[in-house]
């Protein structure tokens, strides 16, 4: 395991360089990729150049394989304290493979609920999902297995992937699918302006709530092959492949702000050097589009604040 956590995975331009240096420029935002369901941020050093600082946060019970009684919400309280870590105000960029796009929503939902201080806080930008798919098509799917098999696919392992690394990832692959299926997404300010939680999922009252900052949503094209299962067996991640927000509209219609697809599956992603290339280069647009979502907002107010 990486002994850092969170781990630098890219340090980002050099400030001190000529082409990083303008009177008009500001330092590109940092980005903390969140682990998969395996545990580990290996994907994300396989990543291309992104322009920026790249933290990975991996799970910190990944040798242990002690669980977290609370949750996602337990880990989320956890993660936030890395990132602050390392980006302990200014602007920040979210996100992760799988169910880490669904422990940064629990993270950027108890970032919003923080008190702001006029000497310091985290400006989130938004997140960028990578292929994570909403957890209720999972619990809808399941309720529809009269007609849909559904198989769980866990990791694909290399040829010289040793047996103490299998046991640890398939450990966390059963923690993380055990605490997903127990998770109560959070809430957001309602589109209604109540403070309420939307479509049944749940409800708190008495409580401040705040719209979730923009998602990027990075969608594989392709279905998880599932060789010598019966016609009509789907992984659980390919549930709601046709839908292009991967079911996000069940918990809260407007989330997604963007679709980009991508090529290869859902598990085959980081491990092919050209769907790599594509998925580099998603990353950094998306988190491009982000920071300009994010001056584009400034304005507005400005304008706003001046008539």
């Amino acid at each position: 395991m990486f002994p850092d956590n969170p781990s630098l995975i890219q340090t980002g331009p050099d400030p001190s360089s000529s082409s990083s240096q303008s009177l008009w420029s500001t330092p590109p935002t940092p980005l903390v990729l969140i682990h998969d369901g395996g545990g580990t941020v290996f994907s994300y050093y396989c990543l291309n150049d992104l322009d920026r600082p790249v933290h990975g946060i991996s799970n910190p019970h990944y040798d242990s394989g002690e669980p977290f009684p609370g949750g996602i919400p337990e880990m989320a309280e956890l993660y936030i304290k890395y990132i602050k870590s390392v980006v302990p105000r200014g602007n920040l960029i979210i996100g992760g493979w799988s169910l880490g796009g669904l422990l940064s929503l629990e993270v950027a939902s108890r970032l919003a609920r923080e008190k702001p201080s006029s000497s310091s806080g985290i400006n989130l930008l938004g997140i960028v999902m990578i292929d994570s798919v909403c957890p209720l098509s999972w619990r809808r799917g399941a309720a529809s297995e009269g007609f849909l098999k559904i198989i769980k696919n866990g990791a694909a392992w290399g040829p010289h992937t040793k047996e103490e690394t299998k046991l640890k990832v398939t450990r966390c692959f059963a923690e993380s699918s055990r605490m997903v299926g127990e998770w109560e997404l959070p809430a957001w300010e309602a589109d209604t302006g109540e403070n309420s939680f939307e479509n049944g999922v749940g409800e708190r009252k008495g409580r401040e709530l705040k719209p979730p900052p923009p998602v990027i949503l990075l969608r594989a094209k392709d279905r998880v092959p599932v060789p010598g299962e019966a016609e009509g067996t789907v992984s659980r991640v390919d549930v709601c492949r046709g839908d292009r927000h991967l079911g996000w509209d069940d918990y809260r219609k407007g989330l997604i702000t963007k679709v980009v697809d991508i090529p290869g599956h859902h598990f085959n992603i980081f491990s092919d050097m050209e769907n790599l290339d594509v998925v580099t280069e998603e990353i950094k647009r998306a988190c491009r589009e982000l920071e300009g979502w994010d001056v584009r907002r400034f304005f507005s107010w400005g304008e706003g604040e001046r008539r």
